[in-house]
């Protein structure tokens, strides 16, 4: 925002000379907005916190489970990497509703979302909550995003800094996820609201190889 303004401000200055006191009170001005905007896009995401207040003691999620044999593991006709199963898979969900505890393509939440597609590539069912999923992992957790993968699983802290959102990371600095229930299931960038509320991600292959499971 602020280089698209420094270069309609650079053309003004260029027809129309200003003083420094003036070019001052402008810069200020710009930065006021672009705070505003910041507000505004908390205000937005906020909604998935909302739900999770609204909804945790009304339904337990570790009783909600997907039902095995609804998500049927692909055969794939073509060999293709395990990190390619599952962004190709979760790519297939893009505008599927936002619904709290929605763990099939009917609706998803953020963990049921997770737990479907990597039930569907790789027939591993993982916990299904955010927590219990962050909790069994906890000590794999990376914090470096350098090190970050498509197809891994990448974590997010709510309002009270405890792990409460979930996505799978798919390249470059994009992640794919059911954010609440003013969105569809989409793509975002690991920007802004969401690097200030990094938790981690687990790699995508610790997980296939986890016996545990």
């Amino acid at each position: 925002m602020r280089k698209v303004s420094l270069f309609i401000l650079m053309f003004i200055v260029c027809i129309n000379p200003i003083s420094s006191q003036n070019l001052d009170s402008i810069f200020n001005s710009i930065d006021e907005n672009h705070k505003e905007s910041i507000k505004e896009i908390d205000k937005m995401f906020d909604f998935y916190t909302d739900d999770f207040n609204l909804w945790k003691n009304r339904v337990d999620l570790t009783k909600v489970n997907l039902i095995p044999e609804n998500a049927v593991i692909n055969d794939y006709e073509s060999i293709i990497s395990n990190r390619e199963k599952v962004t190709n898979e979760i790519i297939k969900y893009l505008g599927v509703p936002y619904i709290w505890g929605g763990s099939n393509p009917n609706g998803f939440d953020c963990s049921g979302l997770i737990q479907w597609t990597i039930k569907k590539t790789h027939d591993i069912l993982i916990p299904r909550t955010t927590r219990l999923q962050s909790l069994k992992w906890k000590n794999q957790l990376n914090y470096d995003l350098n090190e970050i993968k498509p197809g891994d699983l990448i974590y997010f802290n709510g309002n009270d800094n405890s792990i409460s959102h979930v996505g799978i990371f798919l390249s470059k600095d994009l992640f794919i996820h059911a954010p609440n229930r003013k969105e569809l299931v989409k793509k975002s960038n690991i920007s802004a609201y969401w690097l200030k509320r990094f938790a981690g991600f687990i790699d995508l292959n610790l997980i296939i190889n986890d016996t545990s499971i």
